[in-house]
């Protein structure tokens, strides 16, 4: 892309090639899926663009308001559409391009300048999607090899759970899962598998969550279930390569029944597991198919919930403020600081602060990259292959850390943005550090006015939406257990989707530097994860001991149990005694949860 700029002598260079490291994504199906969106998305803005200019290229008094509804309605959609990521990049493009009339006055240098900034999309995206559908990695063969790392990754964790820390395969697991989804657009004749798929990451997930609080006293069942896990993620291989018809249950070594409430859940989770994985079609039916419902264009809470139109204000005075700084000061240079509002503004201030942290560490890094090349690497260069050669390398060193873990990935998009914003200033070699310190200066300014705003009006505590979270996971749990059905693939996944979110919230949490939370006495992450844990094992076991009217009145009295714990004012139900007909494995998975439910009321 950087050689195209360069030959032809495309605006805005760095931009071009910044846009590569958007559009590119894991696989060919979310990569062309970005990039018809970002096409789409620059097309509505320009258009809309070409409009405002009627009303607003003579009359600057007018495009402070067009700024303000623009970002406004970006900001807005963004969280309430179907279409959030184009509405956001319209927003974007749109807030961008009536910008440029403070510069060009003239509306015929102007409008060229508007469909150059459309090729400026759309070339980069093309040649991105591109080079995904020749060199990319199918969705289909990415998931499929990420679900066998899963299946040998989980039976180490099993047999030594110290290997790595549990959390990260859940998380891991909750991303096959959207990864998944993807393969079955891209390969329509895995639509067969769908619910196979489903129960299969919702096992492991249970599978992972019961293994983490088995006793150390019971290396067999350990052993055994490792087994298991791994001869289950062979039989996965097996049948989607081949699409193999289901396997017949092989003879397994046969396993002495735990005498442990944990241990006899586990063996239960492995077990349909292991049918699950050979197609065993009994397992498979157990799944709940997703409701069917109507396509909306909003969220159902689109026009009820605050949340969303705050936020979209928020944004929008960022943007004007940042706006306003740079054209009172006239230092058109920092007009970066629009764009970082854009992009570092989240819902909530621990998350916008954590990608403040990234994004000025990113751009001092980039930028001090690209002021040591301006200085002594730029004059040696003789052609735009030197060139290439320059941006290849950092590219390649950015790219390596976008492609880390979420707690660190955009920072190594900063640092390309930065480093482009500084080498790639013109059509031929550099030797000019204003225009870098100008373009670091206004990130640094935009994060600024975006940390004032996000903390002073309207405040979101990523600490406080882990609680609502943690809360949600509760509440799942509670219906869980006065449900009739009794345990759900469904519902525990959805459990432990919602804690993995709140464990990201919560670490968000650190770093935000005042205290704008409620304080409010609510079950922790890791007691929440506890009691889904043994809820889990309580309705595993009572389903393998064929116990189901005599556990519906105990369960119920938990579930209340629960409820009390997220109503302060609520006091929790005197428990009753399980019939001396029901196993000691019943007596203990309850004991396990009432200890687990008593200890949170306690210290609340």
């Amino acid at each position: 892309m950087v050689a195209v700029t360069m030959t032809f002598k495309v605006p805005l260079p760095a931009y071009a090639a910044y846009l590569v490291f958007i559009a590119s994504q894991e696989d060919a199906a979310s990569t062309l899926k970005t990039s018809l969106g970002g096409v789409v998305a620059a097309t509505i803005a320009v258009a809309i663009s070409l409009l405002f200019y009627i009303f607003d290229a003579g009359e600057p008094a007018l495009r402070i308001p067009l700024l303000a509804l623009s970002t406004f309605a970006g900001a807005f959609f963004t969280r309430t559409s179907s279409l959030g990521p184009i509405a956001f990049l319209s927003g974007y493009i749109l807030v961008l391009t009536q910008t440029l009339a403070d510069e060009i006055p003239f509306t015929d240098p102007l409008t060229h300048q508007l469909l150059w900034l459309w090729v400026v999309v759309a070339a980069p995206i093309a040649v991105t999607a591109t080079m995904h559908l020749l060199f990319g990695e199918s969705p289909v063969a990415l998931s499929q090899q990420r679900a066998a790392n899963l299946f040998e990754r989980l039976a180490r964790h099993v047999e030594d759970p110290c290997s790595e820390p549990a959390n990260r395969l859940r998380d891991e697991l909750i991303a096959l899962s959207q990864l998944k989804n993807k393969a079955l657009q891209w390969d329509k004749q895995l639509k067969v598998f769908a619910q196979e798929d489903d129960t299969l990451i919702a096992l492991l997930l249970e599978t992972l969550a019961i293994s983490s609080h088995l006793s150390d006293e019971d290396p067999d069942t350990r052993r055994n279930a490792s087994a298991a896990i791994r001869a289950a993620g062979r039989a996965f291989v097996r049948r989607r390569h081949s699409h193999a018809e289901p396997e017949r249950p092989s003879s397994l070594d046969p396993v002495k029944p735990s005498t442990q409430a944990t241990g006899r859940s586990l063996q239960c989770a492995v077990r349909e597991l292991l049918d699950c994985a050979r197609g065993v079609a009994a397992v498979v039916a157990r799944v709940e198919p997703a409701s069917p419902g109507t396509h909306r264009f909003l969220v159902p809470d689109a026009l009820l919930n605050r949340g969303h139109a705050r936020f979209a204000i928020k944004v929008m005075l960022a943007v004007l403020g940042s706006y306003a700084t740079y054209t009172l000061l006239d230092w058109p240079g920092i007009r970066t600081a629009v764009t970082t509002c854009f992009f570092v503004s989240l819902s909530t201030f621990g998350e916008s602060m954590h990608k403040f942290t990234l994004r000025a560490s990113g751009a001092l890094i980039g930028g001090l990259m690209a002021g040591l090349c301006i200085v002594f690497v730029m004059p040696l260069l003789t052609d735009i292959g030197q060139l290439c050669l320059l941006i290849a390398a950092v590219s390649a060193f950015a790219a390596w850390i976008s492609t880390g873990s979420q707690a660190i990935s955009y920072a190594g998009m900063q640092l390309a943005f930065a480093f482009f914003l500084g080498v790639l200033q013109d059509y031929g070699p550099n030797t000019d550090l204003t225009v870098l310190r100008d373009r670091i200066v206004g990130i640094l300014i935009g994060n600024l006015w975006v940390t004032l705003v996000f903390a002073s009006l309207w405040p979101v505590s990523a600490a406080q939406q882990a609680r609502a979270l943690r809360a949600a996971a509760l509440k799942k749990i509670s219906a869980m257990l006065r449900s009739s059905h009794g345990r759900s693939y469904q519902d525990f996944f959805l459990i432990q989707q919602d804690l993995s979110r709140a464990d990201t919230m919560q670490a968000r949490a650190a770093f935000e530097w005042r205290n704008i939370s409620k304080n409010k006495q609510e079950p922790s992450l890791d007691a929440a994860e506890r009691i889904a844990t043994h809820a889990l094992i309580l309705l595993r076991v009572r389903d393998a001991e064929s116990h189901g009217t005599a556990m519906t009145e105990a369960n119920a009295q938990l579930a209340l149990q629960i409820d009390a714990l997220l109503d302060a004012g609520q006091a929790p139900p005197r428990m009753s005694d399980l019939p001396e007909t029901t196993s000691s494995l019943l007596h203990q998975a309850r004991a396990q949860l009432e200890e687990d439910l008593g200890h949170v009321t306690r210290f609340r």
